[in-house]
């Protein structure tokens, strides 16, 4: 199911989108912004050009840009704008031109950030009280793998600085993909998954955005909106001082054709508002033409900057041979140990290993019988066994006890003594006694959870439906020497079935017996060079045996015996493109001419490797893709170098005002 939500989410938050939107229409939201007594205008400083900002300027162009047609529903005064096709998101976030203009206001911005930063560091993520397994972090971990990891950055965050501005961004932006409606309907989905759970009511109501974040004003402040407003006001300014002209009708027709876009998308997902481009304007609180003065400003802003970054990449034959230099190729024969060595902990482990599988220290040139390995370290001999495979955890059972069934339960005679000496709780009478000093304990969740536990204990007959419900999967794994083939994990029950044997005994690599030798060798804390390990001595001999017979069987591995092999170098042709990712091979195999080898690089994370420089040659296939690259990576860091150039401009002129009102006005 969730593959289907993957797969029509866009659909999905349309729908909401719609429903959020129709409420807005029913209520009548316009009445907030056009309500209430008119305030006179006022001039707030200078732009660029020397006219007059004005604050009513600034505020409508803050408040049109603060949201946009993929901003996430909040249903509580600020609608998504379908008009805005994503000023603030695309304009400045994705092409980093809001880094440019945060780090130059950082000091006037920090406040903000501040606030911001406190309430991600108390936030926690919606997970059922009784059922953590079920929550939005399992979700996100499904969707957007990376969204964990920012919050959880942004939550070891101990300062304010440019840094804290980088995760909101990427935070912001991971919102769009996955809407907290969409995130709401989800966990619904999954919480009927289990019949026996109640399902939890606060995802009726509670608001599941990232922080409580929905529009560009909650993840930066309304200083950032109303600085990114006035920055395209002088932009705008810049780009007609320059000859740049768009009218108010093709401001409009411009803002017609996102509603209309948005309105096509809403429609082939059968979810269309009965909602027109007149009605929408009205519910933002603008009518046709202030919306329209509103855009013809970003429109000449945009088009100034879109110049800006096309005259980076204006005529393809100048980069037909940049392309022809980029996509140079080395072909290489590389070679390296299948074993890394990073640690002192990591060669206590190989000698010990290596001393069981051949009674030697130095890298071994045959290895022990499988019988007498086995005699001195039996954790290294294993065979491997498939099966299909059912399995279901004493919690997850356990969750099939009702509220009631585990409170009985607690305050039970027979029970509450066990509960009593477990969580170093005080000697009680009665029921009701009991139950109040559970809830006073502050251990609830804990007690419960083992209360549940003790109480399948003493239903086996839930195990065994449990087993018997669930599906089968095909596992495999290995089994030490002849002992019996069960799993076993604590908490944990298995149905068995189809166990047949895939690999019988066989020694492990060293690779594998990782897991294996971190329980039978000591830890070792003492001083580590990775450049004398067995690995690092023996490279140099192999080094100068390879220069004279490149497949000399001594040091390449014969692919006939793994454990053998392990000792010996894994060869292999490559190509190396020139515009690949910086790493230490392209960097030498550029350097180097044709037939000579490389010298010996040993990595900080273990990998020791060399290589044979066979040719290098120049790619002649189409270069489209690496010009759409490079015109895209291009106009970026020229819009960004525009923008340090018009803020200089700005500041030098004192034409940004922030905050645009005192807190009192």
């Amino acid at each position: 199911m969730l593959e289907f939500f993957r797969r029509y989410q866009k659909y999905l938050f349309l729908v909401i989108t719609v429903m959020v939107i129709s409420s807005f229409v029913f209520f009548g939201t316009f009445s907030t912004f056009a309500g209430g007594e008119e305030r006179p205008d006022k001039s707030i400083g200078k732009m660029i050009d020397g006219k007059a900002m004005m604050l009513s300027e600034v505020q409508k162009l803050a408040r049109f840009i603060a949201t946009d047609r993929q901003d996430s529903m909040q249903g509580r005064g600020v609608p998504p704008n379908f008009c805005n096709d994503g000023v603030i998101r695309y304009d400045f976030i994705k092409d980093g031109l809001a880094n440019a203009i945060v780090a130059e206001y950082f000091d006037v911005l920090k406040p903000d950030f501040e606030s911001r930063l406190d309430k991600a560091k108390r936030y926690k993520s919606y997970a059922h009280p009784e059922a953590p397994f079920l929550s939005a972090k399992t979700v996100w971990d499904h969707f957007i793998p990376d969204l964990n990891e920012e919050i959880t950055a942004l939550q070891a965050e101990n300062e304010v600085k440019p840094a804290i501005f980088s995760h909101l961004e990427k935070l912001y932006l991971y919102q769009t993909r996955l809407q907290p409606e969409m995130l709401r309907q989800i966990l619904i989905y999954q919480h009927r998954q289990y019949p026996w759970l109640t399902i939890d009511q606060r995802l009726s109501y509670e608001d599941l955005a990232i922080f409580g974040f929905h529009s560009a004003s909650d993840w930066f402040g309304h200083n950032f909106v109303d600085l990114v407003a006035q920055f395209i006001l002088n932009g705008a300014a810049a780009a007609e001082e320059k000859g740049y002209q768009v009218t108010l009708q093709e401001a409009k027709g411009d803002l017609i054709h996102h509603f209309q876009e948005t309105m096509t998308k809403l429609a082939e997902a059968k979810a269309k508002p009965e909602m027109n481009f007149h009605t929408h304007l009205r519910m933002l609180g603008f009518d046709e033409k202030s919306a329209s003065e509103v855009w013809r400003k970003v429109l000449l802003f945009r088009r100034y900057f879109q110049d800006v970054g096309d005259a980076a990449f204006v005529d393809k034959l100048p980069f037909k041979d940049f392309a022809g230099y980029a996509n140079e190729t080395a072909l290489v024969q590389s070679y390296r140990w299948p074993i890394q060595i990073s640690s002192a902990q990591d060669l206590a482990e190989l000698q010990f290993y290596i001393q069981a599988v051949s009674g030697g220290k130095d890298l071994p040139k045959s290895v022990l019988k499988l019988e007498e390995v086995e005699k001195k370290v039996p954790e290294l001999v294993q065979k491997t066994v498939k099966a299909k495979v059912a399995e279901v955890s004493k919690k997850q059972i356990g969750l099939r006890a009702t509220i009631k069934q585990v409170w009985d339960w607690e305050t039970e005679d027979k029970n509450w003594e066990q509960v009593r000496k477990e969580f170093s709780l005080p000697q009680k009478t009665g029921k009701e006694e009991r139950f109040k000093t559970l809830d006073e304990s502050g251990k609830r969740s804990a007690i419960d959870a083992w209360a549940r536990e003790r109480i399948v204990d003493e239903n086996p007959a839930w195990i065994n439906e449990a087993l018997a419900a669930a599906d089968l999967q095909e596992r495999t794994w290995q089994v030490i020497g002849d002992r019996d083939p069960a799993l076993k994990a604590d908490g944990v029950y298995y149905r068995i079935e189809e166990l047949e044997v895939v690999k019988d005994k066989h020694i492990l690599t060293f690779n594998e017996a990782r897991d294996v030798l971190s329980k039978l060798v000591p830890k070792s804390e003492g001083e580590f060079d990775k450049e004398k390990t067995l690995f690092a001595k023996a490279s140099k001999e192999a080094l100068s045996s390879l220069q004279k017979d490149p497949k000399d069987p001594r040091w390449i591995q014969s692919g006939t015996d793994p454990v053998l092999d392990q000792f010996k170098l894994e060869t292999k042709s490559q190509a190396i493109l020139r515009s690949s990712k910086e790493d230490w091979m392209k960097e030498q195999a550029f350097m180097m001419l044709p037939d000579f080898w490389s010298p010996i690089h040993v990595a900080d994370h273990g990998e020791i490797v060399f290589f044979y420089l066979q040719e290098r040659k120049t790619n002649t296939a189409p270069i489209l893709d690496q010009l759409a690259f490079g015109k895209e990576t291009l106009s970026a860091d020229a819009k960004v170098y525009a923008t340090e150039r018009l803020l200089e401009a700005v500041k030098k002129k004192h034409a940004i005002v922030i905050p645009v009102q005192k807190e009192d006005e």
